[in-house]
C-alpha cells in the first residue's frame, strides 16, 4: 500500500482510514458525492449528509479547501494528499462515518445514559455501559485522533472538521459529547509536551486507553484563578502537589492536566505550572478522587472533587507560566463548547418541530400557528447564526496555528488577534442561545415538555451548564471588555471617525447584505462611544455631551489617547460589559455570514437578511438600555455602599 493510500502513523492505523480506504472514499478522480437527500430529521439516518446546511457550511461557506495543502504542510505528510480534493475527500467520508454513527448508535443511547448516570463508590467513578461503547467505537473511528498531527499517529484534521464532529455529538448526546471533548487532549499535549512525554502518553490518548481531565477550579478560586491555592514543590524530576481541585468534568481520568502554584512566594497569576499527573503509579492510587456532584445535568459526565496528597506530577510547557499554557486550552475548550451548544440547539429545534407538526389544536398542527411557527422559524436562524460563528473560530484557529508553524510572524499576529476576538463571542453566544432554543422547545411541548416521555425536557436540562462551562457568561464579557478597550486605548479617534461613515454608507449602498452590516457596524460603534464616554467624563471630569464630533476626535488626539490608566474608573463599563458583549456577538455574527456569503447565492442572501432583522433591533434595545436604564443602576449600587456602612 502506498504512501499516498494511507498514512502509515508512528503508533496505530485508526480504523477510520481504512474504513474510507475500503469503501472508495478517498478517490484521486471523483469527489465524494454529499448532495444532502432530505429524509426527515426526525428519523435520520446520518446527522451529518441528512442535513444540508452542516454540508453547505463546510462546502461553500468556509475556506476548507484553502486549507488542506497549507494545513498538510505544516503537520502533516507533504504528498499525503495530490491535491486539495483529495483533502475534501477525506474530510466529508470521516464526517459521514461519523454522522451515521451519532444517528444509529449515539443518540437512540442518550436518554439511557442520562437515567442511569454515573456512579461513584470507594473512590472509583463507573461509567453508564453505552457511554463506555460509544467511547470504544469513537476509538475506531480516529476521533481522538482528529487533531493530532500524523507525526504523532493522528488524523491532522482541520479544526472546522472536529468542531463539526463535536456538533453532531452535542446533536446526538450531550453526555457522549462533553466526554468526547474531555477526553481529546491530544492536541494540548503536542503543543506543549517534550518528545518523551508525547512518546509515553500519546499512544493511549489517541486510542483511549486512558482519559483525560483538565483540573482548574478550586473550592474559592473558581472564575478567580489568581487564588489557587493547590502547591507543587519540585523534588528530583518531578513534582510533589497537595490540595483540592473541584467540579473537575471527568476528574476520575487516568491523566489530569492540573495548573498548580509551584511558586510559593508567588501571587495571582504569577507563578503557576501545569502538571501532568497521573491517576495511577505503581499500580496504586497518585490522587484520590473524593466524590461526583449530583447535578440536575449531564448525568453520564462525572463532575469530581480531587484531593492531591504529595502526589507525583510532571512539569508541561514552561515552569511559572501556567497561565499562558492554560489559557490555550482553555479558548480550546470554549470553542468547543460553542460547537456542542450549536448541536444541542439543533436537537431542541428538531424534537419541537417534529412534535408540532403532529400535534393539533384547533383543527390544524400547531407548527402553522403563528407564534409556533414565528418561535421555530427564529431557532432555524439563531442555529445558522450559530454554525456560522463556530466556524469563522475555528478557521481562525487553524490559519493562526499555520502562520506559526511556517514562521509568519505578520500572519500569526493578524489570526491570533482574531481568534481572541471570536472565541469569547463564539462560546459566550452559542452558550446563551442554546438556553433560549431549548427553552423555547420545551414551550411548544406544553405541559409534555416537562414530562420524561419526550426528550425536550432533558434537552434542556443539558444546556443550563453552558454558560458556566470553561468560563462563565460574564468572564467572557469581560474579555470582550477588555479587547474592546484595548483597542479604544490605541485607535480612539478611529472608532468615532467611524461613528458617522458606516451609518451614512448604509443608507447609500445598494448592496442589501453590506447595508444590514454596516447598519449592525453603527450599533456597535454607538456601544463603544456609550463607553468611551463614560471613562473621558470620569477621567477628565468634564461633560462632553454637547461637544462636536470633530472636537471629541482632536480631544483624544490632544492627550495622546491616554484614556486607560490605573486610576481610570471602569465601573459603568463593567456595568456595561454583558449588553455590550450581546451587541458584539450579533455584530460579528452578522457579519461572518456576510463575509461567506458567495456572489449570487440568494438562499444564504435570505437567511443573513433574516439574521439581520433579528439582531439589529436588539443591538439598538441594548444601547438605549446602556445609554438611559443603566445610569440609574448606578445610583441603586451607592445607597447599597451606604447601607453597608
Amino acid at each position: 500500500m502506498s504512501k499516498r493510500q494511507s498514512p502509515v502513523p508512528l503508533f496505530a492505523l485508526p480504523r477510520l482510514v481504512l474504513v474510507l480506504l475500503t469503501r472508495g472514499l478517498i478517490s484521486h478522480n471523483n469527489s465524494l458525492d454529499l448532495r444532502p437527500q432530505s429524509k426527515g430529521n426526525a428519523v435520520a439516518e446520518n446527522l451529518f449528509s441528512d442535513y444540508p446546511e452542516r454540508v453547505d457550511q463546510l462546502k461553500k461557506y468556509s475556506e476548507l479547501e484553502k486549507l488542506v495543502m497549507p494545513l498538510e504542510e505544516a503537520f502533516g505528510e507533504k504528498d499525503f494528499f495530490k491535491n486539495p480534493q483529495e483533502g475534501l475527500d477525506f474530510y466529508f467520508g470521516a464526517l459521514e462515518e461519523i454522522g451515521k454513527f451519532c444517528a444509529k448508535e449515539v443518540k437512540p443511547a442518550a436518554a439511557e445514559i442520562d437515567r442511569i448516570g454515573c456512579k461513584y463508590k470507594d473512590g472509583v467513578v463507573t461509567l453508564p455501559d453505552a457511554l463506555l461503547s460509544h467511547m470504544k467505537r469513537c476509538r475506531d473511528l480516529g476521533v481522538f485522533s482528529g487533531s493530532i498531527s500524523r507525526k504523532y499517529g493522528g488524523l491532522n484534521l482541520p479544526r472546522l472538521v472536529q468542531m463539526m464532529t463535536l456538533e453532531m455529538f452535542g446533536h446526538a448526546c450531550p453526555n457522549t459529547a462533553l466526554t468526547i471533548a474531555a477526553f481529546s487532549m491530544g492536541d494540548f499535549l503536542q503543543q506543549y509536551g517534550t518528545e518523551e512525554q508525547i512518546n509515553a502518553y500519546m499512544p493511549k490518548f489517541i486510542t483511549n486507553e486512558w482519559t483525560t481531565s483538565m483540573a482548574l477550579t478550586e473550592p474559592g478560586a473558581g472564575s478567580d484563578l489568581g487564588k489557587l491555592r493547590t502547591s507543587a514543590k519540585k523534588n528530583g524530576d518531578h513534582y510533589l502537589i497537595n490540595g483540592t481541585k473541584h467540579f473537575i468534568t471527568n476528574g476520575d481520568g487516568n491523566v489530569s492536566f492540573a495548573l498548580v502554584r509551584t511558586d510559593p512566594h508567588s501571587s495571582g497569576l504569577q507563578g503557576l505550572s501545569v502538571l501532568i499527573v497521573p491517576h495511577d503509579l505503581d499500580g496504586r492510587p497518585n490522587f484520590k478522587v473524593t466524590k461526583i456532584e449530583e447535578k440536575v445535568c449531564l448525568h453520564g459526565s462525572p463532575t469530581c472533587e480531587l484531593v492531591f496528597e504529595n502526589s507525583i506530577g510532571y512539569l508541561l510547557g514552561p515552569e511559572g507560566e501556567g497561565f499562558k499554557v492554560m489559557a490555550e486550552l482553555m479558548n480550546t475548550a470554549r470553542l468547543a463548547m460553542g460547537a456542542l451548544g450549536t448541536g444541542i440547539a439543533t436537537a431542541a429545534m428538531e424534537a419541537a418541530k417534529d412534535y408540532a407538526k403532529t400535534r393539533v389544536t384547533m383543527g390544524k398542527p400547531i407548527l402553522h400557528h403563528p407564534m409556533v411557527a414565528d418561535l421555530i422559524y427564529e431557532m432555524e436562524i439563531e442555529i445558522r447564526a450559530m454554525r456560522s460563528l463556530v466556524a469563522e473560530t475555528s478557521m481562525a484557529y487553524d490559519w493562526m496555528h499555520i502562520a506559526k508553524k511556517k514562521g509568519d510572524e505578520k500572519e500569526f499576529k493578524k489570526w491570533k488577534k482574531r481568534y481572541r476576538r471570536l472565541t469569547p463571542l463564539c462560546k459566550y453566544y452559542c452558550s446563551e442561545k442554546t438556553i433560549t432554543i431549548a427553552k423555547n422547545a420545551l414551550q411548544i411541548f406544553g405541559g409534555y415538555g416537562v414530562c420524561k416521555e419526550y426528550p425536550v425536557e432533558r434537552i434542556f436540562r443539558e444546556t443550563i451548564i453552558y454558560p458556566i462551562y470553561e468560563g462563565t457568561s460574564q468572564i467572557q464579557s469581560l474579555m470582550v471588555l477588555k479587547d474592546t478597550l484595548k483597542d479604544v486605548g490605541s485607535q480612539a479617534a478611529g472608532f468615532l471617525g467611524s461613528l458617522a461613515g458606516a451609518w451614512a454608507e448604509s443608507k447609500v449602498t445598494r448592496n442589501p447584505v453590506k447595508s444590514k452590516v454596516l447598519q449592525a457596524r453603527n450599533e456597535l460603534n454607538q456601544g463603544i462611544k456609550t463607553m468611551l464616554g463614560s471613562i473621558i467624563r470620569s477621567k477628565f471630569k468634564s461633560d462632553i455631551e454637547d461637544l462636536k464630533q470633530q472636537n471629541i476626535q482632536q480631544f483624544l488626539k490632544d492627550f495622546s489617547l491616554q484614556l486607560l490608566t490605573s486610576k481610570t474608573d471602569l465601573t459603568f463599563p463593567f456595568l456595561c460589559a454583558e449588553r455590550f458583549t450581546r451587541i458584539t456577538c450579533d455584530y460579528y455574527t452578522l457579519k461572518c455570514m456576510a463575509d461567506r456569503c458567495p456572489e449570487g447565492d440568494k438562499d444564504r442572501e435570505k437567511w443573513i437578511l433574516e439574521f439581520a432583522e433579528l439582531a439589529i433591533p436588539r443591538m439598538q434595545l441594548e444601547n438605549h438600555y446602556m445609554l438611559h436604564r443603566l445610569p440609574s443602576t448606578l445610583e441603586y449600587m451607592k445607597t447599597l455602599e451606604k447601607e453597608k456602612e
